[in-house]
């Protein structure tokens, strides 16, 4: 999995994981730099970012290490994450499946569930992100 952000106006204002190219995931013209391996102290939300031939670098502007706005993104999609993937693993769902035991009601649950999970992680290649946000709901 790589990690990449993207760069508009000399900051950051997305972030994204995908195993696949970033080019397929995003159009051509946007400016995405690879940050695999950087933390969030590193490279966030709201961060400056400097080429500096060719070697970009990351700052929040001193003095805070994380932007605010990157700390209570990640804080709304793991509490609304949490909550709905500990439903489902509490009632041991995806065994049922696995081993033939789950009713028509529950498959159809895990599908809607998987397609939700689908969904959240791609919460941010929404147009408005990270400034509005509608965020996935499990139906």
């Amino acid at each position: 999995m790589k990690k990449y952000a993207r760069v508009v106006e000399g900051k950051v204002d997305n972030i994204f994981e995908t195993i696949n190219p970033i080019t397929d995931e995003f159009p051509s013209d946007q400016l995405w730099v690879e940050v695999t391996g950087l933390s969030t102290n590193q490279v966030d939300y709201s961060y400056n970012a400097v080429n500096t031939d060719g070697v970009w670098s990351f700052n929040s502007g001193f003095p805070w290490p994380q932007s605010p706005l990157g700390e209570q993104l990640r804080n709304e999609k793991a509490q609304r994450l949490d909550k709905i993937t500990a439903s489902v693993e509490s009632t041991a769902l995806q065994f049922k499946v696995d081993l033939g035991h789950a009713t028509a009601a529950e498959e159809a649950y895990l599908l809607a569930y998987k397609q939700f999970c689908v969904a959240f992680q791609q919460v941010n290649k929404q147009p408005d992100f990270p400034l509005t946000i509608v965020w996935p709901e499990l139906a």
